[in-house]
């Protein structure tokens, strides 16, 4: 079957009855389009991504969501005002403002008194403002907690409110950074000069790059680390993604779903990524920098530097660092989570910026 070419299709406003006709969605899929439909509540915006290829029976969906009111630092709360469930799931992304300090958070939903995890959502952020991109299809009350630093592993009573106590503390809804293993040598801070390979001064506390000519790779001795690769931030710059790669932008802005992975003592981030693309059929491009000492990721799943920007590209974290060196110079250590994610704004719209000399 001959594959259709993607287009970017309208920005729609939301009507006050939430309504969206069933005849707008056959567009959509007969089109093979992307749609933005738009709405605001309580001083906070929203957006829905959907995309043509995922409707497989267009029908009448009403897209209107409450949102609670809130001060920068509280939960968000919000009401999806449909009756009954999508067929498919469109992206819903919520825009408010301030920092959130980790990237990946857990969305739960009430319904009948019961609070249970829903999804996991991508935020991207910066210092001003803050985007939560989740899949949503079914109705209920749905409330995401409040962001808590990576360091802090105990909640006081003041970062929870009435419905969090709910979840049992929500304690699993707070990610932790794993240890460092031993034999990783991390930075005492005093460093103030570039390395010979362009390297700006690693953080006290974080791993030293490990140069690839030093690293021996051991295949008797196998390790598990978490992977995941992801392109959320296209979803809230999709008007200044290059269409010819609307296709091969998925629906979710998910690539690999998170999950643990194998790798061997001494291998590297990129030694992993080459192989786990290689496994899962993804397609991935690289070349070598001999001025950084390091491979550079050109592209994944067909998405390069500048597809959606000037300032776009593929960035690693580790831990939920964003190391300021190459991926082939990070020797990867039992329990490390590692995430690939495309930035569109030189990492500001990641939480990344940092590690590109901001």
């Amino acid at each position: 079957m001959e594959s259709r070419p993607v287009t970017l299709g309208q920005e729609l406003e939301i009507a006050e009855d939430g309504i969206i006709s069933a005849e707008i969605f056959r567009q959509i899929k007969e089109e093979n389009k992307v749609f933005i439909f738009q709405g605001e509540s309580n001083g906070t915006r929203y957006e829905w991504t959907v995309f043509g290829s995922d409707i497989d029976t267009p029908e009448e969906m009403n897209l209107k969501i409450e949102f609670g009111k809130r001060a920068e630092g509280e939960p968000v709360v919000f009401r999806l005002m449909t009756d009954t469930s999508f067929s498919f799931a469109p992206v819903l992304s919520i825009y408010v403002d301030g920092e959130w300090s980790e990237n990946d958070r857990t969305v739960y939903r009430r319904e009948n008194e019961k609070v249970e995890k829903y999804c996991e959502a991508k935020i991207v952020s910066d210092r001003k403002q803050s985007i939560i991109n989740l899949s949503l299809k079914d109705a209920g009350n749905y409330f995401l907690p409040v962001s808590v630093r990576e360091e802090t592993t105990e909640s006081s009573s003041e970062d929870l409110d009435s419905e969090q106590d709910q979840v049992e503390h929500a304690q699993d809804a707070y990610v932790t950074v794993p240890s460092q293993s031993d034999g990783r040598i991390l930075s005492d801070g005093k460093q103030t000069e570039k390395d010979k390979y362009e390297t700006d001064p690693v953080p006290a506390g974080k791993p030293m790059p490990v140069e690839p000519e030093n690293q021996t790779v051991n295949n008797q001795k196998v390790y598990t680390c978490t992977f995941s690769i992801e392109c959320s931030s296209i979803l809230n710059h999709i008007n200044d993604l290059n269409p010819d790669k609307l296709g091969v932008l998925p629906s979710n802005g998910v690539i690999l779903p998170t999950g643990e992975v194998q790798f061997y003592e001494g291998e590297s981030v990129f030694d992993v990524l080459q192989r786990i693309c290689k496994e899962n059929n993804i397609q991935m491009e690289a070349s070598w920098t001999p001025l950084y000492n390091s491979a550079y990721i050109e592209g994944i799943h067909n998405l390069y530097e500048f597809d959606c920007g000037s300032g776009s590209g593929w960035m690693y974290r580790v831990n939920g660092w964003y190391p300021n060196y190459g991926c082939s110079r990070y020797s990867l250590r039992q329990s490390d989570v590692v995430e690939w994610r495309y930035t569109c704004e030189l990492g500001d719209d990641i939480g990344g910026g940092y590690a590109i000399g901001e």
